[in-house]
């Protein structure tokens, strides 16, 4: 295995490890020392890779959240013709079906979802990082498409409103580990998640009396 390689292996084990236990116990709590024992590396690397434990931080927030930023919703958006009931409909249809997508896609550690839950429990530089990166970019989408639902909303109100799109889909990202325990099964099924989007879907369709097909 060449330095570069080697190199890569030794940053992606800290990512991971840090990433881990953040999302068991959040940021705030995690030491050099947990961090250099959980991905077998040592200290020092945490330092030699990345500056410091606080770029190490964002660096794997940014990593739990490169899915999101590589699927940008105004790309999935983009010829939906807000204007019109069916382009409303087929807008909130194809919104739902990315989160669904991106917070059940089995090829990414369970450790990402978790990670943005823990930071989102806190007002910190991390928050700002999602918020700048991520959440930002999300709720002026939505907003848009709010906007053109109902003009009337209140900034207050198309927050909300963003938030009854998707909660149960984040609550079951979130809370995934009580809720496949309850269900005795190990992930959730192809079926389960089908069912929860097409729920979602038709609820939010059903709320602004757009066509349900």
């Amino acid at each position: 295995m060449n330095k570069y390689q080697t190199s890569d292996k030794t940053r992606r084990a800290l990512i991971g490890a840090a990433g881990e236990l953040a999302a068991e116990e959040g940021f705030s709590t995690i030491t050099t020392r947990k961090i250099a024992e959980r991905s077998g590396e040592n200290i020092g690397s945490i330092h030699y890779h990345f500056g410091s434990k606080e770029k190490l931080f964002e660096v794997t927030l940014l990593a739990a959240c490169r899915s999101w930023i590589t699927h940008p919703l105004a790309e999935i958006l983009v010829d939906c013709n807000l204007q019109s009931k069916k382009g409303q409909a087929e807008a909130i249809i194809r919104a739902i079906t990315r989160v669904t997508n991106l917070l059940f896609d089995r090829d990414i550690p369970g450790w990402h979802c978790r990670v943005v839950f823990q930071v989102m429990q806190t007002d910190n530089n991390l928050r700002d990082l999602f918020s700048a990166t991520v959440m930002d970019e999300e709720l002026e989408q939505i907003g848009k498409l709010l906007n053109a639902i109902d003009p009337t909303l209140s900034e207050e109100l198309r927050l909300q409103h963003f938030l009854l799109l998707f909660i149960p889909l984040y609550f079951h990202a979130d809370y995934r580990s009580a809720i496949l325990q309850r269900l005795g099964k190990e992930e959730y099924s192809e079926e389960y998640l089908e069912t929860l989007r097409d729920s979602c879907i038709r609820q939010a369709l059903m709320r602004y009396h757009l066509p349900v097909e």
